[in-house]
């Protein structure tokens, strides 16, 4: 006789293929009924970085007895999180040594060996060489997931950026002489002139802390959007944000004449995008010598609201319209774009998703002598 349903009691189940492995499944709810060197083996079939996966060590603390009863014993079966930071929620049969497994549950549970490092990795504390590179640099240290590819334009990007600042670097009148084909000046892209400098502005800076800067933050954060949307329509991107953060500043400033320069408008429009869609992610911050871990959202609008602050005060010399005009193209794309990009990449939709928690990490007790 067949085993019933812990989902749909009137229900036999069938047997079935999954991954490798022959299992029960449930013809109505597809939910899965998985032997635990079953539901290992199917873990291990999958591209996420473990061979020899325990499913059942990895779990979270017991949340108490299910409401559904083992197939095999008819016993109630204990209810448990998937990981201790994850809470989707699994049913075990401890005496029967299975699992059972609902349809919408399945791409989680076999990413558990990827959503286990990932969340180790965001959750992980603040060390003393992050401490030591943001109170020399100023700059935020990222706790996110690791790239799936490498970012090829993202470094081609970067390099093409340094190497052009490179020549005239030393050389003000070779800069003003390239500053005067290449730079935008919203009136002159009003009448129709230079019009390609909406474009190659975006690879000039005015100095070697604005290059830094820039680069320090591009490096940050496109690799990441670069994994998540292939190497060339990474590259599309950043040209259209750059394109749209240079309009944006000439449709709000018609008639200046003061050059603009600067990787930041295409940059900010990455901001938008990585902070829709790695809303888990932290960014550390230094106050004077005390370093914290933000979620990026929160920083990023710390940024923004500054850049707003600076534009209204009129501050000379930073581009602010660019910096808003293309944070906000970069966020209106990212939600465009961002359900088939959750589609190509799952773990980064797992971890964006209400399952996955976040936490600052406890401190290690020592030990009682």
């Amino acid at each position: 006789m067949n085993p019933y349903c812990p989902h749909c009691p009137t229900t036999a189940l069938v047997r079935a293929r999954y991954a490798r492995e022959n299992i029960d499944s449930c013809p109505s709810c597809e939910g899965l009924w998985f032997q635990n060197h079953e539901l290992n083996s199917a873990i291990a079939d999958f591209d996420n970085g473990d061979d020899d996966p325990d499913f059942i060590r990895n779990l979270g603390a017991p949340l108490g007895i299910s409401d559904r009863s083992c197939p095999s014993c008819n016993e109630k079966m204990q209810c448990y999180h998937l990981l201790p930071d994850y809470q989707v929620e699994v049913d075990i049969c401890h005496p029967c040594n299975s699992t059972w497994i609902d349809k919408h549950e399945l791409d989680e549970v076999c990413h558990s060996p990827l959503l286990k490092e990932a969340l180790a990795e965001i959750n992980q504390g603040v060390s003393w060489k992050s401490w030591l590179f943001e109170f020399l640099a100023r700059m935020p240290v990222e706790y996110n997931v690791r790239p799936r590819i490498t970012p090829f334009v993202t470094w081609i990007i970067l390099a093409l950026n340094i190497v052009i600042f490179s020549t005239y670097a030393t050389d003000p009148e070779l800069m003003n002489s390239i500053f005067a084909l290449f730079a935008s000046r919203p009136a002159d892209i009003v009448h129709g002139v230079h019009i390609w400098t909406l474009i190659t502005a975006t690879f000039l800076h005015g100095g070697f802390m604005h290059l830094v800067g820039n680069m320090y933050f591009l490096w940050v954060v496109g690799d990441n959007i670069e994994s998540m949307v292939g190497h060339k329509r990474y590259l599309g991107i950043y040209l259209l944000l750059g394109l749209g953060a240079s309009l944006f500043s000439v449709i709000g400033n018609p008639f200046g004449t003061i050059p603009s320069v600067g990787a930041s408008g295409a940059i900010a429009g990455l901001f938008g995008l990585y902070m829709l869609w790695f809303p888990y992610a932290r960014f550390s911050f230094m106050i004077v010598a005390w370093q914290i871990k933000l979620p990026v959202w929160l920083y990023f609008l710390g940024w923004l609201g500054l850049n707003f602050l600076g534009m209204a005060s009129a501050g000379g010399g930073i581009d602010y319209r660019a910096h808003i005009g293309g944070f906000f193209i970069g966020c209106a794309l990212a939600l465009v774009l961002k359900k088939s990009v959750y589609a190509q990449n799952p773990l980064v939709a797992m971890l964006a998703g209400p399952d996955a928690r976040f936490r600052k990490p406890k401190k290690k007790k020592k030990p009682v002598e």
